[in-house]
């Protein structure tokens, strides 16, 4: 099988300044190493759907593939401010750089021996991109004393020679990263990777489509059986780097909107400080025409005690509190004294949430304050919900959030399988399908799991069943390669793929 690894960047989404988060989502299986400088993030997408991967300044991403290749293809469309530093791709031997493709700051392109910054030039192209264009390039090497190599524009060819491409004793590379200079390097936007060997009758040459990856999560149950576990209303995930200072005797407030009828039972803070003795309760507000302003008590729970920076502190509501899908609500906490800088931790960068004067007593107030502070940075606070009714809810979170939202099943040969949403556009061709799950261990026992797909009456593992999940509380991207339609093993239409479901089962 050639598809060696395919990435949109979608999955770590929405846009995101979080450095440390980024790393941390990357590497849950994906990605084998990523920098957390500050110049790590999710940006808006170079195509139309999803999200893309920004790299500037000394950032480094690198992925340790399953076996050595003689040959490597792939391609990544990209958008490059032309530092006056290069960047660029490298290809590694077990962590030294075989070979490079360099992103030059004139806006050509290079491929060298050794790394991107400081490896010989065996040549240049003549053509050239301009700053913060969009394009999709792509490349094929052959590793070797005398290797060959190919570059391609947009689908066209701008490079093409041979020389030695390794500077290990190998003739192969078994890593592939990404990478900006440090200094002035420049940012880059990388979306829509695929990675190639020569293997096999398809996927085993440059596609010269400029292909797409586009990612969908699931959109409702088609048959179930694993159980309940956590769900959110809101992400646990934190987006951007700061946070929220909150001044003494706040009503600090943020809409969230339950696209299924639940039960919200607690809410929970993401503290960015530690303050031992802040006082805070959560609270649940009805809207009143958009705002919380008048709008009724709905629940409230009782005082908590003390925060500590980057520990979740999930605080009970003293009556769990039924929601109608649809309708919006404002849930959020009370605190009594100052959290200190960035107090809690920031959800996005929306400033969708509302804040009040409102004296720290026992009791919130029945009736929500008028007078708001609108456009108030939104911070990670969200509630845990349960009776959901369907188990696409707990898996459909991006991103993925963990032990925050998941489902949980013990039994060999128990499945699930979740309708998704049609493509954003009928494709031309599909070069391949991926199925991928973020799982985790719950028991010491010995467990493996298979990523599924049902087209038609046939219910396939695809290229890899019997696999082990991270241990217990280590959650981690598992993946499933459907190069066919397994109902025709034939090429996928783009009816049958909107027409298929995707999910999960436990083998043993």
């Amino acid at each position: 099988m050639a598809l060696i690894f395919c990435d949109g960047f979608d999955k770590y989404g929405g846009v995101n300044t979080n450095a440390t988060n980024v790393s941390a989502l990357m590497q849950q299986g994906e990605w084998t190493a990523v920098s957390t400088s500050v110049n790590s993030t999710i940006v808006a997408g170079l195509s139309s759907t999803g999200f893309a991967y920004s790299t500037a300044q000394s950032v480094t991403s690198s992925k340790t593939l399953a076996a050595s290749y003689a040959r490597l293809i792939g391609g990544v469309r990209f958008s490059s401010t032309l530092g006056s530093v290069a960047g660029g791709i490298q290809f590694y031997d077990a962590g030294t750089a075989q070979c490079a493709i360099t992103f030059n700051s004139a806006g050509t392109f290079s491929v060298r021996n050794g790394t991107y910054n400081g490896g010989t030039v065996l040549g240049t192209s003549t053509a050239s991109v301009t700053a913060n264009s969009i394009h999709y390039l792509e490349w094929d090497i052959t590793f070797s004393n005398a290797g060959a190599y190919q570059l391609w524009l947009d689908g066209v060819s701008i490079l093409s020679g041979s020389g030695d491409t390794t500077a290990t004793a190998n003739n192969s590379a078994n890593q592939f990263g990404l990478a900006s200079a440090s200094g002035s390097g420049p940012t880059i936007a990388w979306d829509d990777l695929y990675l190639f060997d020569s293997t096999g009758t398809v996927n085993n040459a440059v596609l010269l489509t400029s292909p797409r990856v586009e990612t969908s999560f699931p959109a409702s149950d088609s048959a179930v059986q694993f159980g309940f576990g956590a769900a959110t209303l809101g992400s646990s995930v934190s987006r951007v780097v700061g946070g929220y200072s909150a001044s003494a005797n706040i009503l600090y407030l943020r809409p969230v909107t339950p696209i299924r009828n639940c039960t919200l039972s607690s809410i929970t803070l993401l503290p960015g400080a530690t303050t031992a003795s802040i006082n805070l309760r959560p609270v649940i507000y009805a809207d009143n025409a958009g705002s919380p302003s008048g709008g009724a008590l709905l629940s409230a729970g009782s005082t908590v005690t003390g925060m500590t920076s980057g520990t979740f502190l999930t605080m009970p509501l003293t009556t769990p509190q039924s929601l109608t899908a649809g309708t919006q609500y404002w849930i959020g906490l009370m605190n009594d004294v100052v959290t200190g800088a960035n107090g809690y931790a920031t959800q996005d960068a929306s400033n969708a949430a509302r804040t009040v004067v409102s004296t720290f007593t026992s009791d919130a107030p029945s009736i929500c304050p008028g007078s708001m502070t609108t456009g108030v940075l939104t911070v990670v606070v969200y509630g845990n919900v349960t009776s959901v009714g369907a188990n696409y809810y707990e898996v459909a979170s991006v991103p993925v959030q963990g032990l925050q939202s998941y489902l949980t099943d013990t039994t060999v040969n128990d499945e699930d399988l979740y309708n998704f949403g049609a493509l954003s556009q009928m494709p031309t061709t599909i070069n391949a399908v991926a199925v991928k799950a973020n799982c985790s261990r719950s028991d010491t026992g010995a467990r493996t799991v298979s990523m599924r797909m049902k087209s038609g009456s046939t219910d396939s593992g695809g290229s890899a069943t019997g696999q082990t999940p991270n241990a217990s509380g280590s959650f981690g991207w598992l993946t499933s390669l459907f190069i066919t339609d397994p109902n025709t093993s034939a090429a996928w239409t783009g009816t049958a793929l909107n027409a298929a479901q995707s999910g999960f089962k436990i083998d043993s």
